[in-house]
């Protein structure tokens, strides 16, 4: 029950970060290379720093991350060429540490993962998934 708990713990922290993150590059998503090139980087904007996010109770930095774009939510792409990029979706991974769980398998670690896709509409920006 320890492992299982730690692994709840640590997706939801990782879960808290691709929230973040996935708000903040759908901000900078306003048509121009210009803001799809923020949008890259928005995620390590949480990851890096002296305010970052963290996970393992805030004494990890969160270095597995990826992000990919999509202007209709069926093709995601790391580094979108056409025009009108409207979704973002970040996903964060990282092995969580196995302690007595390798009792029944020879693991040291597990990886936890979690992803978040935020969307820009002329309106505003929200989470949708």
């Amino acid at each position: 029950g320890i492992d299982i708990g730690r692994m709840y713990v640590i997706r939801a922290e990782l879960q808290s970060f691709t929230d973040a993150a996935a708000l903040s590059a759908a901000i900078e998503l306003n048509g121009t290379d210009a803001g799809l090139a923020r949008a890259r980087t928005g995620a390590s904007r949480f990851a890096n720093g002296p305010h970052a996010m963290r996970w393992d109770m805030g004494t990890q930095p969160i270095t597995n991350i990826a992000t990919s774009f999509s202007t209709d939510q069926a093709t995601w792409q790391e580094k979108p060429r056409q025009p009108g990029v409207r979704f973002v979706r970040v996903v964060a991974t990282e092995p969580a540490p196995i302690i007595f769980l390798r009792i029944f398998q020879p693991l040291t670690s597990t990886t936890v993962a979690a992803a978040s896709v935020a969307a820009r509409t002329e309106q505003s920006v929200r989470l949708i998934q």
